[in-house]
Order: C-alpha cells, then sequence, then structure tokens
C-alpha cells in the first residue's frame, strides 16, 4: 500500500473521541432497555389516581416507545460496530486515499443522521468527515515544538 491515507491529527482526535461518545450512548442505550422492565411497577404506583382507560393508554404508550427504544438500540449498536470498524482502519492508516474519501464522505453521512439522536456524536464526525472529504489539513503541526 504505497498509497495509503494518513489522517490529519485534528480529524483522528475528534473521530476517536467521536467514536467513544458513541460507545458510550450505545452502552447506556442498551443498559437502560435491561432495566425497561421494571417500569411496571412504577406504572402501577400510579394507577390508583387513574381511571382504568387512562391507564390502558398509558400501558400502551409504555409498550410503543419500548419498541422505538429497541429499534434504536438495534440501530446504534450495528452502526457502533460498522464505525468502529471503518474508522479504526482509516485512524490507523490502512486504507488508500480513494478508499479513505469515500469512508469520509460515509462519516460526513453518518454525522448528519446522528444529529437527529446525538448532536455532539454527529457534529464531531460532520467535521471530521468534511474536512477529511475536502482533504483540509492542519495549518500547524501542533507537535513539532515537542
Amino acid at each position: 500500500m504505497n498509497d495509503a491515507h494518513k489522517m490529519d491529527n485534528t480529524n483522528k482526535i475528534v473521530t476517536i473521541i467521536g467514536l467513544v461518545l458513541e460507545g458510550f450512548s450505545a452502552f447506556f442505550l442498551l443498559m437502560f432497555l435491561l432495566v425497561w422492565d421494571q417500569y411496571m411497577r412504577l406504572v402501577s404506583l400510579a394507577e390508583s389516581d387513574m381511571s382504568a382507560e387512562e391507564f390502558e393508554i398509558l400501558v400502551d404508550l409504555f409498550d410503543v416507545l419500548h419498541i422505538v427504544v429497541i429499534v434504536t438500540g438495534i440501530i446504534l449498536s450495528i452502526a457502533f460496530v460498522v464505525n468502529i470498524v471503518l474508522f479504526s482502519k482509516l485512524v490507523r492508516g490502512r486504507l488508500t486515499e480513494q478508499t479513505a474519501k469515500k469512508v469520509y464522505l460515509y462519516q460526513a453521512i453518518w454525522g448528519g443522521v446522528s444529529l437527529l439522536f446525538n448532536q455532539i456524536t454527529g457534529i464531531l464526525y460532520l467535521v471530521s468527515g468534511v474536512r477529511g472529504f475536502n482533504n483540509q489539513r492542519e495549518e500547524t503541526d501542533i507537535r513539532e515544538g515537542i
């Protein structure tokens, strides 16, 4: 691989921070799903203050919310695994320039999509993806004087 892509230090740091934050969000969402079954105990406490119809609506709402959280958790977990594989290859310089440009484009698109549910990670991926796709480099090397 003579034409291996070397990732800019700023993009590398931003991507790694994004991966860490995305990992935390996927992990805590899955932990939330493990605790989800306890919600009926909380709902049953409020049953005495509601009519039977209101209680059924609340239970149905929780069931729908449960499905939404499961689907979101599955999507986030799959995306996190894909991002770990792609971005770790990008960070380590194991991609060609052409493939790296495609990964940067994917990173920017995923950053835009993830703005809907994780704004910090979305912004980090957008910045790194757009900078990498446009081949923007640091103006000065901050480690030069060290």
